[in-house]
């Protein structure tokens, strides 16, 4: 793979710098959205209302929250995050190597980029986005001893996803994935992160349920695993408490499921994503 690098560093230093709206929102254009447009054209509408939406906006770099961008930016480049980031891509790159002739993913556009968070206070302040092979972003929101130490699994669990994505163009289909699908990649994404850079580096979305929690909702993924549709694969990934389905509920099922299979068949996390999503969750025991 061949990643172009966005220098969101020295953007936001200069967004941060700029004189006025106009200055801003030209750096902002040129240098954060403009990059990612293939993407944009991806989720349809102009640049800047997508990256709104992405909780990206302009009015981060001026008035009362300018302060606060300028901490965070601070914050990381103090962290390394950047360099981190771009070491991570690397590493997972080199994982994959040996297979690199079956993976259709050539180009990759990366970026360590900020966004507003705040609605998603059970992410720690950081996230990420890979779904679209081509396109990886990892976010953060803020910066703390919890998050900042976890750029590069972040990192290169978006990357994995880029490469499943790559391998399995219709589980990039919310409208077509089934839960079981969307759950074995999420636990093959964080599972290559904890492969890379060890279990303690696992994010929130996996260790927010302990074991009894997991053995609980066992058997609502158990029926569901065959379900589609946008609306009903997100409410086993991300939630329903109202259905009995906990945050982040199917990011920490499916990563016990593939530590499963993993155990069971002695494969690396590599190895396990040429293996199909039923054929892993089947290996795994888990619903046994």
């Amino acid at each position: 793979m061949h990643f172009e690098i966005v220098d969101t560093e020295s953007a936001y230093g200069r967004l941060l710098d700029a004189p006025d709206a106009e200055a801003r929102e030209a750096i902002f254009r040129e240098e954060l959205v403009e990059p990612f447009m293939g993407l944009v054209k991806v989720f349809g509408g102009d640049g800047m209302a997508v990256f709104a939406q992405w909780g990206m906006t302009l009015d981060q770099f001026a008035g009362d929250e300018r302060e606060e961008m300028a901490a965070l930016v601070e914050a990381l480049a103090e962290a390394d995050a950047w360099t981190r980031a771009q070491g991570a891509l690397y590493q997972g790159d080199q994982a994959f190597a040996p297979h690199a002739e079956r993976i259709p993913l050539e180009e990759v556009v990366f970026g360590l980029y900020l966004a507003d968070l705040s609605g998603t206070p059970q992410a720690h302040g950081y996230t990420g986005f890979g779904g679209i092979p081509g396109w990886i972003m990892t976010v953060y929101g803020s910066a703390d001893a919890y998050n900042v130490e976890r750029v590069e699994a972040a990192t290169v669990h978006e990357l994995h996803h880029n490469v499943q994505g790559a391998l399995y163009p219709r589980r990039a289909n919310m409208m077509e994935v089934t839960v079981g699908e969307y759950i074995v990649n999420e636990g093959l994404a964080e599972s290559f992160a904890t492969e890379l850079y060890g279990t303690a580096k696992a994010g929130p979305w996996v260790t927010g349920l302990d074991a009894s929690d997991v053995e609980a909702v066992k058997p609502l993924f158990q029926e569901g695993l065959t379900i589609t549709g946008f609306n009903e694969v997100r409410r086993y990934v991300f939630g329903d408490p109202d259905a009995g389905l906990p945050v982040y509920a199917g990011y920490a099922v499916g990563y016990r499921v593939v530590r499963a299979y993993l155990r069971r068949t002695g494969k690396s996390v590599v190895e396990a994503t040429f293996v199909p999503a039923e054929e892993i969750i089947e290996g795994s025991g888990f619903f046994d």
